[in-house]
């Protein structure tokens, strides 16, 4: 591919005087401000709350609101603008002088046409109504001759364009990538990222357009058109990939200074130009063997150069080094990369140590042995005062953490989930934790003890398929030995029932204790009775819940044990007997449902037997129980099922409904509350009447309690089928909160099913938190810290395993 060569001109003269400084600050009083604007700018800068300055500026308002309805001179007009902006800027409703702003924009003196554009982007937005009449202006004013009048434009474009709008100022700008200006041309590139942004669709259409941009003489306009592929290059890499070697030379032009010195910063050339390069390389390097070779020696290049000691040599430093862990993996680029790592994490400055910490957990995602000789350095940052630098340190541990060091890592994380409290960094820790535990437990019994950790320290922040997990790797177990799996619910059992004496419990930590004691309580063993679990969740339904439904899980673990016990002891008496008429509807049925079993002790064996929640389920989609019902009522005169295709086309009117009054017993036309037949006050002849379904209240799809007595309950059950066949149900509401069940579905919480396949028991081993033996030739005793980096860093290099490999927990 021929060479792209970026020009040598200047960079173009800026086209906005400077601030004024202590040598001209006088002006800010000159002739072009009155006096009462400066009196308020500096009333304003005075102020010493907030109460005063919105005094100030509701005066100002009023005073404005008041100006605009009179004959303003040019420079007046100006003037009124500008205050009319500044008090939007503050904070307050300006809009009345909106219109004048965009008035202002459509004179030919190039001043207040500046000052109309400023205002108007500060003050409209895209989807503003007064834009609209902008187009035209804008349109007139982008074929200027005036190149600042063009570039005045080109700035207040990518603010108040929309989808609407930009058909209209699509061509005029993408005629400007052609100026002789290199301002306009720079400032048009700008304004057709604003457009792919908003219609990325345009960004086909304009692709042959940017890579004429990518050549263009003038470096500053190279660089904005940088940005566009950038992002076109996100959204589909494989159509850039032809110009990974125009990025490789531009980037090579620029590390050899062939570049104006103008863009020089603290000697370094065009640093921000050569990181949005490395950004661009990384997305179009990764997994592509072929593009990552063509960019190695380049990339040594940025490293040895860009290695000065300044802080934007850092940056650029720091750029390549993700590049060089993103990019297909080159041994010698990584060992360059894991040597400048070195002067990050060494440094006494926090930003470069942080860097390096962040720039050390790309590199591991890689290898991991490279964060070997930088132990000492990441125990240091664990226990450093500075909040930023620590939790990307965690962030680092999280990343290269195996099953050799599962156990201290998570400990760490664990000891922070207690210590901070922010929200939204307990719940990183926590998802974190749930994942380590999963993927690399040593056992199952350190996953349980984990998991419960997490569940009284996480609480609400744990999501619900956690649980679920979890009882289902209590439930199932590894599946390899039945002794090892009876020895892990004894262990639950023990575990949960002693932790029901803690004052405060989270309420998905209920849930989970519940279940366990329900399903398994009479494995505690060590003297514990049914009963005495019995008594303490019969203490556990007074306590305060934040989910009204966890009380039902209480009630639920009651109703398991009742049926294990074969009698109800007199305190659950009391507890149904109060909570029977409680508001909640579920869990006063729950209730009911445990007096009613109790009276039928057969029948409550049989609906819940003892460890049967892994038991499948039969069913039977033939709904063969009903044959006998069914016969019986063929017998007594029902009408048989016809298929939609037997079904006659019309019903007879008199006869059909009449008889389906007769047969139902006023559900349809018999009784009071049938059918009117005769006329209504406006008759009309209608084409077909279709037997209506019985009367019954309606109820949106929900169950109602059967009543009682024999044979099948219809009442509140929606009717789908008509004289055409099925109807199609409504859109279904979301589904309700999951709610405890019984037998093989009672340990599902959350309503997950089969997420995860919770703890595989088995493989891992404990070696995690051990420190190795010390070596014969170093006899000496190893100090804490470095204790602490054995364990840490355990499994990392030759004897580990790095990729997790122990046989814990896994999700799925």
């Amino acid at each position: 591919s021929r060479e792209v060569r970026v020009g040598t001109l200047p960079r173009a003269k800026t086209l906005v005087s400077p601030l004024p400084g202590p040598t001209n600050r006088a002006a800010m009083s000159g002739g072009h401000l009155s006096k009462d604007f400066f009196e308020l700018i500096k009333s304003i800068g005075e102020c010493k709350s907030k109460q005063e300055e919105d005094k100030i500026l509701a005066a100002e308002v009023a005073t404005l609101r008041q100006r605009f309805t009179e004959q303003l001179s040019p420079k007046k007009m100006k003037e009124a603008v500008v205050r009319m902006m500044y008090a939007e800027m503050l904070g307050h409703n300006a809009d009345f002088g909106h219109i004048h702003a965009v008035n202002m924009s459509q004179q030919t003196n190039l001043i207040a046409k500046r000052v109309g554009y400023l205002a108007s982007t500060v003050c409209l937005h895209s989807g503003h109504e007064l834009t609209t009449l902008l187009v035209n202006t804008m349109r007139r004013d982008l074929k200027s001759t005036n190149h600042v009048e063009v570039c005045a434009t080109l700035v207040a474009i990518p603010k108040l364009v929309n989808l609407e709008t930009l058909p209209a100022l699509m061509d005029p700008v993408c005629a400007l990538l052609d100026h002789p200006s290199e301002v306009v041309r720079k400032k048009a590139v700008m304004a057709l990222h604003r457009f792919c942004q908003l219609q990325p669709s345009s960004a086909a259409d304009l692709s042959e357009k940017l890579r004429r941009v990518l050549c263009d003489k003038d470096p500053a306009v190279m660089g904005a058109s940088l940005y566009i592929l950038h992002e076109g290059a996100e959204a589909d890499p494989k159509a850039h990939k032809d110009l990974v070697p125009s990025y490789v030379s531009i980037l090579k032009q620029i590390t050899e200074h062939r570049l104006p010195s103008s863009f020089d910063y603290h000697r370094m050339p065009a640093p921000w130009i050569q990181i949005k390069l490395l950004k661009l390389m990384a997305t179009l390097g990764t997994a592509d063997q072929r593009a990552s070779e063509g960019m190695y020696e380049v990339l040594l290049d940025v490293l040895r150069r860009a290695d000065t000691g300044i802080n934007i040599g850092y940056a650029i430093i720091y750029e390549a080094v993700r590049t060089i862990t993103a990019i297909f993996p080159n041994i010698q680029l990584l060992e360059t990369a894991a040597s400048h790592i070195s002067r990050f994490v060494s440094s006494d400055n926090h930003n470069l140590k942080y860097l390096g910490i962040k720039a050390l957990a790309g590199i591991v995602q890689v290898n991991q042995k490279y964060a070997l000789e930088h132990q000492l350095v990441v125990v240091d940052c664990l226990e450093d005062p500075d909040e930023t630098l620590k939790r990307k340190t965690l962030d680092l541990l999280y990343r290269m953490t195996n099953a050799g060091n599962v156990v201290f890592v998570v400990d760490k994380l664990i000891s922070h989930l207690r210590e901070t409290s922010d929200d939204a960094f307990r719940a990183s820790l926590t998802e974190r934790i749930t994942q380590l535990a999963e993927r690399y437990a040593p056992d199952n019994s350190w996953f349980i003890r984990t998991m419960n950790g997490v569940f009284e320290l996480g609480g609400e922040l744990v999501r619900p398929d956690v649980a679920h997990n979890l009882m289902r790797l209590i439930a199932e177990g590894s599946g390899e030995d039945d002794e090892a799996d009876m020895a892990l619910r004894r262990f639950a059992a023990a575990t949960y029932y002693s932790m029901l004496d803690r004052p405060i419990l989270p309420d998905i930590l209920v849930c989970v204790i519940c279940w366990v004691l329900g399903e398994y309580g009479y494995l505690i063993g060590g003297g514990v009775a049914l009963e005495d679990v019995v008594d303490k969740l019969v203490d556990a339904v007074e306590r305060q819940f934040d989910a009204p439904s966890t009380r039902c899980w209480v009630v639920v673990a009651i109703t398991k044990l009742v049926a294990q016990l074969g009698a109800m002891p007199a305190q659950v008496a009391e507890v149904c007997g109060k909570y029977k008429q409680s508001s909640q509807v579920l869990l006063s049925k729950y209730c009911s449902e445990l007096e009613g079993l109790a009276a039928e002790v057969g029948t409550m064996h049989a609906a819940l037997p003892t460890d049967a929640s892994c038991e499948d389920l039969e069913v039977d989609p033939a709904l063969g129980f009903l044959d006998a019902y069914v016969a019986e009522a063929l017998s007594r005169g029902a009408q048989p099922y016809l298929a939609p295709g037997e079904r006659p086309d019309e019903l007879d009117v008199g006869g059909s409904i009449s008889a389906a009054g007769g047969a139902h017993g006023g559900g349809g036309g018999g009784g009071g509350h049938g059918l009117r037949f005769d006329e209504y006050e406006k008759q009309q002849a209608p084409s077909q009447i279709l037997a209506p379904p019985p009367a019954a209240a309606p109820t949106n799809g929900a169950p109602v309690a059967a009543p009682l007595g024999s044979g099948l309950n219809v009442s509140g059950v929606r009717s789908v089928w008509g004289a055409e066949g099925f109807k199609a149900a409504e859109p279904a509401a979301p589904p309700p909160p999951p709610q405890p069940g019984y037998g093989g579905g009672g340990y599902a919480y959350g309503g997950g099913g089969g997420g995860g396949g919770g703890a595989a028991g088995g493989g891992g081993g404990f070696g995690g938190g051990v420190p190795p033996a010390p070596s014969s030739a170093e006899p000496r005793e190893l100090t804490q810290k470095e204790k602490m980096a054995a364990a840490l860093f355990g499994g990392i290099g030759g004897g580990g395993a790095a990729g997790g490999g122990g046989g814990g927990a896994s999700g799925g």
